[in-house]
């Protein structure tokens, strides 16, 4: 009899914990997590680039930041993810408004706060200038869409690209070459990213007469132009490390236009493979496991002979 009650009782705390590990990864899929997650990859990625020492009060402003953009974009859009991206739309009709607008309002008091006893004034103001351009997108700036061709995809880009010089900013860092060049790369691999995106949108977008690529040129051009992105990333990148304008550590990006081509060709295969677009939402992520690895790879290289000599 106990015996079976123990059988019983472990089945539920298994379902239980299975329940809970599907909420935490909806809530980081749909919520806004993942970008904001993808934020601090970049965040990391240069500070090994730049060698700039990063500390925790800019991660968890600029987590904070890109979760309340993302938050708040995908929490007015869910009507418009009706038909694109349902799973998010559900999501979203299960959690309380009440709830979401006090962690948007909770956010916005604990970023003030961190600025106010870890920074100063000016990095509060262009903190919170990024942060305000982000939620009044879907109020004041969507309509640009519909008159500028790719308008979206250049302002979602531009406030990723803008994250470099927030950080050389905020660590009183001039801002140099090697910024310019990586903030580049940033806002065409975010633009590739963003045209994916409207995609997978593209019926949609149409019937709204919104102006983007895909939209306006069809999904075969879509698609054409994110392999262009690709090779001008890689060559931007290639050439920067010739001229010395940034660390050859940078190059180990590189590679990850592979693994943007393979994501690329399940989208070619079905527009409806929703994994394909979590894996571009994730590439930060690559970014900052290849620059890790080709740092750690580099401060290796001085000490390989005598690893050698040893074996």
């Amino acid at each position: 009899m106990n015996e079976a009650f123990n059988i019983t009782g472990n089945g539920r705390i298994y379902r239980e914990t299975l329940d809970t590990i599907k909420e935490l990864w909806a809530d980081f899929i749909y919520g806004g997590h993942i970008f904001a997650f993808g934020a601090i990859c970049v965040a990391f990625m240069c500070s090994i680039l730049f060698e700039i020492p990063i500390t925790w009060d800019f991660l968890v402003i600029i987590y904070l930041t890109f979760y309340i953009i993302y938050l708040y974009d995908y929490f007015n859009g869910t009507e418009d993810d009706e038909k694109t991206n349902s799973t998010r739309a559900n999501y979203f009709r299960q959690n309380d408004s009440k709830t979401i607008t006090r962690i948007l309002y909770g956010s916005i008091v604990s970023i003030a706060s961190i600025y106010v006893l870890y920074s100063d004034i000016p990095n509060m103001l262009i903190g919170f200038a990024i942060l305000f351009l982000g939620v009044t997108y879907q109020a004041y700036f969507k309509g640009l869409t519909k008159k500028i061709t790719a308008f979206k995809n250049i302002f979602v880009s531009m406030v990723w690209a803008i994250l470099v010089y927030v950080m050389f900013i905020y660590y009183s860092y001039p801002i140099t070459m090697e910024a310019l060049i990586i903030s580049t790369f940033i806002f065409l691999r975010m633009t590739g990213i963003q045209i994916l995106f409207d995609i997978r949108d593209i019926e949609g977008d149409q019937k709204k007469g919104l102006r983007t690529f895909p939209a306006i040129y069809g999904y075969r051009k879509g698609l054409m132009t994110l392999i262009a992105i690709n090779f001008v990333t890689a060559i931007l990148l290639i050439y920067g490390a010739y001229i010395e304008a940034i660390p050859y550590t940078a190059l180990m990006i590189v590679p990850v236009i592979f693994y943007a081509q393979n994501y690329l060709d399940k989208v070619d295969r079905s527009r409806k493979d929703h994994k394909s677009y979590l894996f571009a939402a994730g590439e930060p992520f690559i970014w900052f496991v290849l620059i890790f690895s080709g740092s750690m790879f580099f401060r290796m290289v001085p000490y390989i002979s005598e690893i050698t000599n040893v074996l």
